[in-house]
């Protein structure tokens, strides 16, 4: 469902009945009526602004969206969650699809996947639990005050200027 825009100017011409639509009056009461558009176009823009905060969620995908979409920064704000990195294991019903291609020879053609070593992730991410990478000229305060708002208790997580 997508959120219905109001066009003052529009709306005076519809609600006219046609037979009294002569340019002048119509003139008249669009004139009248467009000092409502600027205010309309205010509230659009609030009613948005917290449609988006009520559907912010600690969810990442949903909270990086948030934090982009807030401070103008389309792609630069990220956030990256903890993974161990523990090796995906495919089962043999599901195909070769989802098979795991490690070569133990240089020369095999599959290359090998990066796979980290015991506690490498974690020396990363230390005892945080996830990590934003906000870029330079981004208010760090703001950016921290937002994350608290929506993140769970007992999530710790560190903020990294690029």
């Amino acid at each position: 469902m997508t959120t219905p825009r109001i066009r003052f100017t529009n709306l005076v011409r519809q609600h006219l009945p046609f037979h009294k639509r002569q340019p002048v009056r119509l003139s008249l009461l669009q004139a009248l009526a467009a000092p409502l558009q600027p205010l309309f176009d205010r509230f659009d823009l609030w009613r948005s602004d917290i449609r988006m905060t009520l559907n912010v969620t600690s969810q990442v995908k949903i909270l990086e969206g948030y934090l982009r979409r807030k401070y103008g920064q389309p792609v630069a704000i990220k956030i990256v969650t903890y993974d161990d990195g523990a090796l995906p294991v495919g089962l043999e019903p599901e195909g070769e699809a989802q098979r795991l291609d490690i070569a133990l020879d240089p020369a095999e053609a599959a290359p090998a996947p990066e796979i980290p070593l015991d506690g490498e992730i974690r020396d990363r991410f230390g005892d945080t639990d996830f990590i934003v990478y906000l870029p330079a000229g981004t208010d760090t305060a703001a950016v921290t005050a937002d994350i608290e708002r929506f993140r769970l208790a007992l999530i710790r997580y560190k903020i990294i200027r690029n």
